[in-house]
């Protein structure tokens, strides 16, 4: 992420909060990875 990017981001969060946020980015980006890898279809899931 480029600096000026973090930079703001700081402005609007502690140091908590970011770490909270990079952690749910990078899960929801593994997420989307296991899912294309497994070709899952948006919307197929049924509980």
């Amino acid at each position: 992420m480029p600096d000026d990017v973090w930079d703001e981001a700081r402005k609007h969060y502690d140091d908590n909060e970011l770490a909270a946020l990079t952690m749910a980015i990078a899960v929801i980006n593994a997420w989307n990875r296991i899912n294309v890898t497994n070709r899952t279809v948006p919307g197929s899931y049924k509980p």
